[in-house]
């Protein structure tokens, strides 16, 4: 992995000081930055729908309820992992490090993806380096879609924004049986993995996935009678589904048509942190409670990168801000709904498959 190093302009530093200022001045650092009232009321909802809707599935005879509560079960358990399981991984749900941990372990119980090699990926390379060749794990080059300029062109590509959707389903079950699996044992990926001790990795990998695949496969498969073949389909059924959610919500946070691509160049990159942020983010919905409560913040992606420290259920006391700020300053904010942002990324997926 690379580490370009930022550089900041005056008006680039003097932009975040003044944002920073505002943002402080707004929510006060120590009581915004972990979780309030209204983040525990959101992530135990979501808790209580999850586990609800399993041991209904665990004891139906009717398959057409048991497809529906695992469904529900599998969903509800990503709105866990963005509602609790993301604001563990930055350290703002609690005070204490190690309760973070724990919370980051079983929010993403349901979801399958080892939390502690997400939590490293995400922290010491997408926070810092989005959208940069060689720096940012989540643009890594893949078989199927052509993502940023610097990845190759083949022919299949001139049709991804069309077979794309196919692709996103398959990405939960991809991560849970090939991409953790990479993530562990790829010596590539050493450099993430090389301040958690070796024995620390290992244990909590297998226990985290024999527990998920109790909870999902066996578990079910002992109380009910349902056959084991409708059992593991519903699996692999809901799985795409529930990926297709979370693609949809996220994909096009950092993949739009407006976005920026870099490559360092002299391990350098040609603006600050700050503006890199805003350069390579965009938000959907940000002042829509219903958007904040389903996604965890994550539609406020712009202050989510600028304040990462900052718990996410207060984002929408600083979207204001940032965009006030931004235009004072004259730099990018980009801000979309939903639907026009995912129209935005399948014609950024048509733009890269055309052969330059």
């Amino acid at each position: 992995m690379e580490n370009p190093k930022f550089i900041s302009s005056p008006k680039e530093k003097q932009f975040f000081i003044t944002l920073r200022e505002k943002v402080f001045h707004q929510l006060g650092y120590n009581n915004a930055k972990f979780g309030d009232i209204n983040f525990w009321a959101k992530g135990i909802f979501w808790c209580l729908i999850s586990y609800i809707s399993y041991s209904i599935l665990c004891t139906t005879q009717n398959q057409l309820i048991f497809w529906s509560c695992f469904l529900i079960f599998q969903i509800s358990g990503l709105l866990i992992g963005f509602s609790f399981g993301h604001d563990a991984s930055h350290n703002t749900a609690f005070r204490n490090k190690n309760a973070n941990q724990v919370l980051h372990f079983f929010s993403f119980l349901t979801v399958g993806i080892d939390p502690l090699l997400w939590g490293l990926r995400h922290l010491k390379s997408h926070h810092l380096y989005a959208n940069v060749e060689g720096s940012d794990i989540d643009i890594d080059k893949n078989p199927f879609l052509r993502l940023a300029p610097s990845h190759p062109w083949t022919k299949k590509h001139k049709y991804q924004h069309i077979y794309a959707p196919f692709v996103y389903m398959l990405a939960l079950l991809h991560s849970v049986f090939i991409g953790d699996w990479i993530y562990l044992f790829s010596k590539e990926y050493y450099w993430m993995r090389k301040d958690v001790a070796t024995h620390q990795l290992y244990l909590r990998f297998f226990l985290f996935k024999i527990m998920y695949f109790s909870l999902v496969l066996f578990i079910p498969i002992m109380l009910n009678n349902v056959s084991i073949f409708f059992i593991v389909a519903t699996y692999i059924t809901t799985s795409a589904f529930t990926s297709l959610l979370f693609v949809v919500m996220l994909v096009g946070t950092h993949f739009f048509l407006e976005a920026s691509y870099y490559e360092c160049e002299n391990n350098e990159l040609a603006s600050s942190w700050a503006i890199h942020q805003l350069k390579t983010s965009c938000d959907w919905n940000p002042n829509s409670k219903f958007a904040r409560f389903l996604s965890g913040g994550s539609n406020c992606h712009a202050a989510h990168h600028l304040f990462p420290n900052i718990c996410h259920t207060n984002y929408d006391k600083i979207n204001g801000i940032i965009e006030e700020t931004t235009k004072e300053y004259g730099y990018p904010y980009h801000k979309k709904t939903l639907i026009n942002m995912m129209i935005s990324h399948f014609k950024h997926l048509k733009k890269m498959g055309e052969n330059e």
